[in-house]
């Protein structure tokens, strides 16, 4: 990062329309997702109080969050009873960011050891749309 620092004002707000305009061409590629047999993610919902807790864990050293694309095997929700096959869906993963504009991510400082206990360093999986909306 040069020597910019990050204020927690980036990005900005847009119209309904403009997010229409962005958000769109996504959602026509739904049949390109399920031919290359992945889970189609119109969106992923984010509650507040799950947003504020990630917050209060870093204090005011979170001037905002850095929204990584990820990609893991979940099962397809879908109507019939027969067996569940794991297919590739994208996730996001929201990290929070220092004014440095680094990513604050204790446990993966520390070595990230799988056996440590969950620190709360990031926020990911909620509710994906279209199947729980």
């Amino acid at each position: 990062m040069d020597s910019k620092r990050f204020t927690g004002r980036e990005g900005r707000l847009i119209s309904a329309s403009e997010a229409l305009e962005l958000t769109t061409p996504h959602q026509k590629r739904e049949r390109d997702f399920t031919a290359r047999g992945e889970n189609y993610v119109k969106a992923e919902f984010f509650g507040l109080h799950t947003f504020n807790d990630l917050i209060k864990m870093h204090g005011d050293s979170c001037v905002g969050f850095r929204v990584y694309y990820g990609l893991r095997d979940e099962e397809e929700d879908n109507d019939s009873k027969a067996q569940k096959s794991k297919k590739p869906t994208a996730r996001l993963v929201l990290v929070p960011v220092d004014a440095d504009g680094n990513d604050i991510m204790r446990s993966a400082q520390a070595g990230g050891l799988k056996d440590m206990p969950v620190q709360g360093d990031a926020m990911t999986g909620g509710p994906l749309c279209p199947r729980q909306c």
